[in-house]
């Protein structure tokens, strides 16, 4: 089969089986009780089932297998290790068990250095322990960018597709065929969801899927390995694969610090809160987010398959002045219920706007 038949094969078996497997995860997830209910600072209006990241999480592990079961891959192996790490980790929260912060930051942490240990690395530095701590840093940023993310209807689940078709198409260009497939398959079981998520969404992902989506993407970014002849051309890609959930993470935390806030709790002040406030749809929003994400994603495969200095520098200097303007304009947008913040069980990771 030629490279292109494993990518639409990769890609379309992981959207099939998401379209299969999200209605019977909200089947289950009425059955054992893992529901959200619409209280405090959360948005949506009607009880709503958890279970959503199961879905997408064994729609990948199917894919995976057969992948692996045909090319052994020790990091694509561990990749999916701790993806399921974390989906357990997430769905514990889901069904109300609650875990401390730490214990949650610990797994993040350590499914991040398990990684480090693979190879699948940061490779900023050249001091091995800096590299860790860069790492396990990316990874634990990441995740909790993406479970703030799912904070409405179809965010989550549009953003992880937007990135992990831009990784997708880079690593096809680099002629990495495994790592290639594997993100188109992330690309089609979040596309697959969506079609119960979307909104008004008859599903959620849940703690087990934003912070499994945001593992994926945060070990994908890692693991491309540019053959690059200008060394700041890696760093932009990644950057620019990530942009929209790390721009979000970061007007969340800025915007709570200079509130004095808790950070770690639930709120309505995220990007999509603040669009749906001046009078944006929910649809519009869905559309909007993971719209500009793809964007990003597009300009990241320019920047990876025409490699030059002048580009790269171009764009990283553009991309610097448009996340700060960005960012000083989303802060600058009121936001709904500002003072009524409702802590989260589980801490760090449980963070949800909804």
């Amino acid at each position: 089969m030629s490279n292109a038949g494993l990518y639409v094969l990769s890609f379309g078996a992981s959207l099939a089986a998401a379209l299969v497997l999200t209605p019977l995860a909200a089947r289950a997830a009425h059955r054992v009780g893992a529901l959200d209910e619409p209280v405090g600072h959360k948005t949506h209006t009607t009880i709503t089932p958890y279970l959503g990241g199961i879905a997408v999480m064994l729609a990948l592990v199917v894919v995976g297998a057969a992948s692996n079961a045909a090319n052994p891959n020790q990091q694509l192996l561990t990749i999916l290790g701790g993806a399921a790490v974390l989906t357990v980790t997430g769905l514990i929260d889901d069904l109300g068990g609650g875990l401390s912060p730490l214990i949650r930051l610990g797994l993040e942490a350590a499914a991040g250095l398990a990684l480090w240990l693979v190879g699948v690395q940061a490779g900023v530095f050249a001091v091995d322990a800096l590299d860790l701590v860069v790492t396990v840093t990316w990874v634990v940023a990441v995740v909790n960018a993406y479970n703030m993310t799912d904070n409405m209807d179809g965010l989550a689940g549009g953003v992880a597709s937007a990135s992990a078709l831009g990784i997708a198409f880079v690593t096809a260009s680099q002629g990495d065929y495994l790592v290639a497939s594997f993100a188109f398959a992330v690309a089609g079981a979040s596309l697959g969801f969506l079609r119960s998520n979307f909104p008004p969404a008859r599903i959620f992902l849940g703690d087990a899927g934003s912070m499994m989506l945001g593992f994926l993407i945060a070990a994908l970014t890692l693991h491309l390995d540019l053959t690059t002849a200008y060394p700041w051309t890696r760093l932009t890609v990644i950057a620019l694969l990530a942009f929209v959930p790390m721009t979000d993470l970061t007007v969340v935390v800025v915007a709570r610090l200079l509130g004095r806030r808790p950070v770690f709790s639930g709120g309505t002040d995220h990007t999509s809160h603040r669009l749906t406030h001046r009078g944006l749809s929910r649809r519009g929003v869905a559309l909007l987010i993971p719209g500009v994400q793809l964007v990003f994603s597009a300009v990241a495969v320019v920047v990876a398959v025409v490699d030059t200095e002048a580009l790269t520098n171009a764009v990283m200097v553009a991309g610097v002045a448009i996340w700060l303007t960005t960012l000083i304009a989303l802060l600058r947008l009121p936001h709904p219920m500002p003072d009524r913040v409702v802590d989260v069980r589980g801490g760090p990771v449980a963070v949800r706007g909804r």
